[in-house]
């Protein structure tokens, strides 16, 4: 485990509830539905050990034709596998620990709150009162902060040779011979809470 960070954007929303909506075993937690924090995303070197059975069943999707994350979720039960960006130059993955059953020897704490430019008003407020960490308005107006550098260097992080044994792959090579499909279902509602998107709620 590389990072952890507490994600307010819409973005993370919409993919929680397309994948809640797959099976009823990958519903949102409430306090995540109710805007009383974020999305609880984990970062991982991008390095993986899957059998030929699970390389099936994985879907590659973004949520626009020019959205930078490209994730991986399970064919049979929607389970929102994790995902990647451009920025992290293809050493990390994200996980979103709302919506896919992670095991880790030892879990870090959350190092920021990013994106309360997408939360609510009154509720990114309420969120700033209760943690006593970093918290990014708007992370692409904030890219130089420190904050966001020590971010970079963290995810950006060579993969350690441990981690290349045998058999090891990468996102990118499990998403290479697959077609990467375009889901944008529950827009509206990821975005009922953002400001400048009133009108849909």
């Amino acid at each position: 485990m590389r990072y952890r960070l507490e994600c307010l954007c819409v973005d993370c929303r919409q993919r929680g509830l397309i994948s809640a909506s797959k099976h009823p075993d990958n519903t949102l937690p409430a306090d995540v539905m109710s805007y009383e924090r974020g999305v609880d995303d984990y970062y991982f070197a991008n390095a993986f050990i899957v059998d030929a059975a699970s390389r099936e069943r994985l879907v590659f999707s973004k949520l626009r034709e020019d959205a930078f994350n490209t994730t991986a979720m399970s064919a049979c039960c929607g389970t929102l596998m994790c995902g990647t960006h451009p920025i992290y130059d293809g050493q990390s993955v994200s996980v979103n620990a709302d919506s896919c059953r992670v095991s880790v020897p030892q879990v870090i704490d959350t190092q920021v709150v990013l994106f309360g430019c997408d939360f609510p008003p009154g509720k990114y407020a309420e969120i700033k009162r209760q943690r006593n960490i970093p918290m990014l308005f708007s992370v692409y107006d904030e890219l130089e902060s420190e904050t966001m550098v020590d971010f970079l260097r963290r995810v950006k992080e060579p993969i350690a040779d441990t981690f290349k044994q045998n058999g090891s792959t990468t996102f990118e090579a499990l998403a290479a011979d697959k077609p990467v499909e375009i889901d944008n279902a529950f827009y509206a509602e990821s975005r009922r809470g953002k400001p400048d998107d009133a009108s849909l709620s």
